[in-house]
């Protein structure tokens, strides 16, 4: 999921198997973004190529967190920064978990992604 820094109002976001590696299923985002846009993520999040072709493309900025050994540190100051926005994708996670009723009752896998669906528009109007 995609959302605002200000609010953290989801601005795209799609399921996906868990078993799926996170950084193949982020390259599944259609990022319709604005120009000069910027992507705050984790430490898993870090693929030099694509940061590049995002930045080259789409005039997208990448921020991912980086590991202590990394080829491209950010500054101290884009850290902190960097630690501010992982809080906020983590905050909207923790509200939109907090509409979730103990237990999701689904016959098909359709019906629970359905279910999810729902849960993520209600916080999306929740926020508006």
């Amino acid at each position: 999921m995609i959302v605002t820094a200000e609010g953290g109002e989801p601005v795209e976001f799609f399921l996906e198997a868990g078993s799926k590696n996170d950084n193949a299923a982020f390259k599944s985002f259609e990022l319709d973004l604005p120009s000069g846009s910027a992507i705050y993520a984790d430490k898993q999040y870090n693929d030099y190529h694509y940061e590049d072709l995002l930045e080259e493309a789409a005039s997208i900025e990448m921020k991912p967190l980086r590991k202590k050994n990394s080829k491209r540190p950010f500054a101290p100051y884009v850290e902190y920064i960097q630690q501010r926005m992982r809080k906020r994708i983590e905050t909207s996670f923790s509200q939109i978990a907090g509409l979730f009723p103990r237990k999701i009752h689904a016959v098909t896998a359709q019906g629970f992604e359905l279910k999810v669906v729902c849960f993520v528009l209600a916080f999306a109007i929740q926020v508006l």
